[in-house]
């Protein structure tokens, strides 16, 4: 019988970046490997007791950098380095592709370390092996799912049957927000998700405002997000509306994606999410974002994913601050062009 082999995942970024992984990892399980994790505190939730994953690896980097400056981060550095050197991997890949996944991937002591030659941050330089050393695995203009899956592609793996396998939901979370929801009716639930943290490169806060005015009361809304999206939603009227906004973790979120009929998002966090639950109904708005690197796509060709877009000639820029100072890209998509699509 073949020894199983050793792989070692790094991605130490958002939440949506470690679940744009899970793709890769369910190409790699069906192979037999045996896949084990390094993450940041913002993926954990993700990997954590996912049964695709052998074993989890935790580098506290926002813990690190709230201490800073530290002279002890490079002994914990050091100490994660060692539990994954003791390992003996076969295999270690950088999803990350970075300077924070640099250390830990150069020295992670895996006998293979998978990347692309232009990643950023000399995490290249932590490298023996480059993808894109073969010709159809360049890494221009690729969503990152597909950047990922081409590191088993390039190890001669099918990955046509990828897909998205989260943790187990936990039913605490359906009996905390059913309370924090308590609307009258069962209706159609619609799910917003403004994410105004990308302050004026996110979708107008005005548009956000007219666009819950004009949805039909026949369904129900629930609106989620952080502190800047809570003032967004005070200003938001509808007769059955509720705000969760400050409200929600990770498993609560998911529960309510489960039962949202649509997803207005702006949030890729959130977009992600749905899209990994194989939520159907999801709308996302971009404005200066490219679609094609990031939004959800048909991975399986049996799924809809909407991505609605604008059509200014500078989108998209994938910038976080408007070259011209307009940021006319918040107005785009237009809120009758997101009504039609919550009305088909």
């Amino acid at each position: 019988m073949m020894e199983q082999k050793r792989v070692l995942i790094i991605s130490l970024g958002e939440l949506k970046d470690t679940i744009y992984t899970l793709p890769l990892i369910s190409t790699l399980k069906r192979q037999d490997y045996i896949v084990e994790f390094l993450t940041s505190e913002k993926g954990f939730e993700v990997v954590n007791k996912n049964p695709m994953i052998n074993r989890v690896y935790l580098a506290p980097l926002e813990q690190w950098q709230k201490k800073m400056p530290y002279l002890g981060i490079f002994e914990d550095v050091g100490e994660v380095i060692k539990k994954l050197k003791k390992r003996n991997y076969d295999i270690a890949i950088d999803c990350q592709m970075t300077f924070r996944s640099f250390m830990f991937f150069a020295n992670c002591g895996a006998k293979r370390r998978l990347t692309y030659s232009n990643a950023k941050g000399f995490s290249a330089m932590g490298g023996n092996e480059y993808v894109d050393s073969k010709s159809d695995y360049k890494n221009t203009n690729v969503h990152k799912v597909e950047l990922n899956l081409n590191y088993a592609r390039y190890l001669g793996i099918d990955t046509s049957h990828a897909e998205f396998i989260l943790p187990e939901a936990k039913y605490p979370s359906k009996l905390k927000m059913d309370k924090f929801m308590n609307f009258s009716e069962e209706r159609p639930l619609i799910l917003l998700s403004p994410s105004m943290a990308q302050g004026e490169m996110s979708w107008h806060p005005k548009n956000w405002v007219n666009l819950v005015s004009n949805i039909p009361t026949k369904y129900n809304i629930v609106i989620v997000g952080d502190a800047q999206d809570n003032f967004l939603a005070t200003k938001m009227s509808h007769k059955n509306f509720a705000n969760l906004c400050g409200k929600t973790t990770f498993e609560d979120l998911r529960y309510l994606l489960s039962i949202a009929d649509i997803v207005v998002s702006n949030n890729l966090e959130t977009s992600a999410i749905a899209w990994a639950m194989n939520k159907k109904n999801v709308i996302t708005i971009s404005t200066n974002i490219s679609p094609a690197l990031y939004n959800p796509y048909n991975l399986k060709d049996d799924n809809m994913y909407k991505t609605l877009v604008g059509n200014l000639s500078c989108q998209p820029c994938n910038k976080k601050y408007c070259e011209h100072s307009t940021f006319k890209c918040s107005h785009t998509p237009t809120v009758e062009t997101v009504l039609n699509s919550i009305r088909v």
